[in-house]
């Protein structure tokens, strides 16, 4: 006996939320990346002369504290737009099948070894924690800037 139409199209909803979530994980870590590259800019940046971390134009000041202020906040509400993506998700999976993800997701932790509980602490906040960083980074950059 086949699946009614009423059960396809769940499972079709669900194979959808399925690759949404895959897709929003992915976009997460690939932030990752964006950090390094931002990173290293702002380096090169810092090392070229004094002359371009103090400059004396008021005009410069200005539009390197914007250049460089927005990049800290497009990563916080580029992480702020995964996160939302990935519980909207979870939502929708949770409503197609039924089952309450979170309970799941405990289940399945019980099982892991200790250092594995560890390593997705730290892997679930690092994305948090390097754009925080790289935010301080910017404020001291900013604060040199205009002292």
């Amino acid at each position: 006996m086949g699946l009614s139409l009423e059960q396809q199209g769940k499972i079709k909803r669900l194979d959808i939320q399925i690759s949404f979530l895959q897709q929003a994980i992915f976009q997460k870590a690939g932030v990752t990346l964006v950090i390094a590259s931002l990173s290293a800019a702002i380096l090169i940046i810092a090392s070229f002369s004094n002359d371009l971390l103090s400059p004396s134009s008021l005009y410069f000041k200005i539009a390197i504290t914007i250049l460089l202020s927005l990049i800290p906040t497009s990563l916080f509400v580029y992480l702020i737009e995964i996160f939302d993506c990935i519980h909207a998700a979870n939502k929708n999976i949770e409503e197609i099948t039924g089952l309450d993800s979170k309970v799941r997701q405990k289940e399945i932790e019980k099982s892991y070894s200790t250092m594995q509980k560890i390593r997705n602490k730290i892997c679930g906040g690092f994305t948090y924690f390097s754009v925080s960083l790289l935010s301080l980074v910017m404020i001291y950059i900013i604060w040199e800037i205009w002292d």
